[in-house]
């Protein structure tokens, strides 16, 4: 036993629980060499809580800067610590912007990624003419003129199961780039008195692929815009090499990452 160790027996649990945070100084959720992750700081903190080394698997690895309101991860752990107090001891150790929602005891062979049957993502345009301090790091700033109607009709091209190549990143090593968006849609949010001072893209599939989500809004800000004709998303869903075969031109820029949030995860 490791100096600091304690010795609670050798019955392990598997431990759930739902988790929120601040992405903005993370280089993403997943533990990477050299980088502060959402990850790693979990783990640390709950090394220090248990007395052992905790190894944390997460239900989506979310990138640099995004967040999460509703990110789902477990944990093995022989410390006999009730899982409905465990949000209120891991306060203490965790870092302002990390916490526990709530966790719960699970089966042994649990695993938060096979069994998030859905997730829904939302990301956020901030409106209005000034920048906002209060909203700067959780919605993109775009006072520029858009189509409103023009964007909610193109997100009606993206549900159902389909091909996303076109709106994937390149570093992505998935085998296959079919996924299933079970809805999609934009609503608009009420701040500092102005009742759609944030627009927020929506959506809910069974998978992600590498900076999918803001490929795919920042191809429907262009159409709103009027950069792009309506039906692009269509077309780069109907044909996924169109925009490979033509430098990328023909979609948006992926938004910045700080727009995004994890929202929920439905576990099967």
């Amino acid at each position: 036993m490791d100096e600091g160790e304690r010795d609670f027996g050798t019955k392990v649990r598997r431990i759930a629980a739902v988790v929120q945070y601040d992405g903005t100084r993370y280089a993403g959720f997943q533990r990477q060499a050299g980088e502060v992750t959402v990850q790693g700081e979990i783990e640390a903190a709950l090394k220090k809580l248990l007395g052992h080394p905790v190894k944390v698997s997460g239900a989506g690895r979310t990138d640099a800067g995004v967040h999460a309101r509703g990110q789902v991860i477990a944990f093995d752990t022989h410390v006999p610590i009730p899982p409905e107090r465990l949000p209120w001891a891991a306060t203490g150790f965790l870092p302002p912007d990390i916490s526990f929602v709530k966790a719960w005891e699970v089966e042994k062979g649990f695993c938060p990624r096979r069994r998030a049957a859905w997730k829904t993502y939302c990301y956020r345009l901030w409106r209005l003419d000034y920048r906002s301090p209060l909203w700067g790091r959780y919605a993109y700033w775009y006072p520029g003129e858009l189509q409103y109607d023009l964007m909610v009709e193109e997100t009606k091209l993206i549900p159902g199961r389909k091909d996303f190549k076109a709106f994937r990143a390149t570093g992505s090593s998935v085998q296959t780039t079919v996924r299933t968006v079970r809805e999609a849609y934009w609503r608009k949010r009420e701040a500092d008195g102005r009742d759609d001072a944030i627009w927020e893209f929506w959506i809910t599939a069974d998978g992600f692929l590498y900076k999918m989500v803001r490929l795919l809004v920042g191809t429907i800000l262009e159409v709103g815009r009027g950069k792009l004709p309506p039906g692009t998303v269509g077309l780069l869903l109907a044909d996924p090499e169109r925009a490979e075969r033509i430098g990328g031109r023909s979609r948006g820029s992926a938004l910045p990452g700080y727009g995004l949030c994890l929202e929920e995860v439905i576990l099967s």
